[in-house]
């Protein structure tokens, strides 16, 4: 006798479920690149920006000091030289700081050696460099 097949009134066919997780992974992971990316960029840009207000001043007013007034050029150096040094120049605005010790407690003190005005002009400019 020949089989009947009854159909099944309580199991439901396979249904194709939609699955996202990939795209979803994948947008999830393009947005962190992109805040991440973001973040760098805005980081970057912010540090440039900040300079210390100080120093922008004593550079400034250290390349517009007039080097026929020696004492107030070799005090104003002294003073301004602080708020430029770096680590890496200290030790040269050190060893330029003892070169005008003689400049400093005299009443009348003569014109600077045009050497040692040449070694002033090069640290500014050191200094200005960064």
């Amino acid at each position: 006798m020949p089989e009947q097949t009854l159909p099944l009134k309580d199991i439901k066919p396979i249904v194709a479920v939609p699955d996202h997780s990939l795209w979803i992974l994948v947008a999830l992971v393009a947005a962190g690149i992109l805040l991440l990316a973001l973040l760098g960029y805005w980081f970057f840009k912010r540090g440039r920006k900040q300079t210390d207000p100080k120093r922008a001043e004593a550079l400034k007013r250290l390349q517009a000091l007039d080097f026929s007034d020696t004492k107030s050029a070799v005090y104003d150096f002294s003073l301004l030289g602080h708020f430029v040094t770096t680590p890496e120049t200290e030790s040269s605005f050190r060893a330029l700081l003892a070169e005008l010790e003689p400049y400093k407690y005299q009443k009348s003190v003569p014109a600077l050696d045009t050497a040692l005005e040449t070694k002033l002009h090069d640290f500014i400019k050191e200094a200005h460099r960064g």
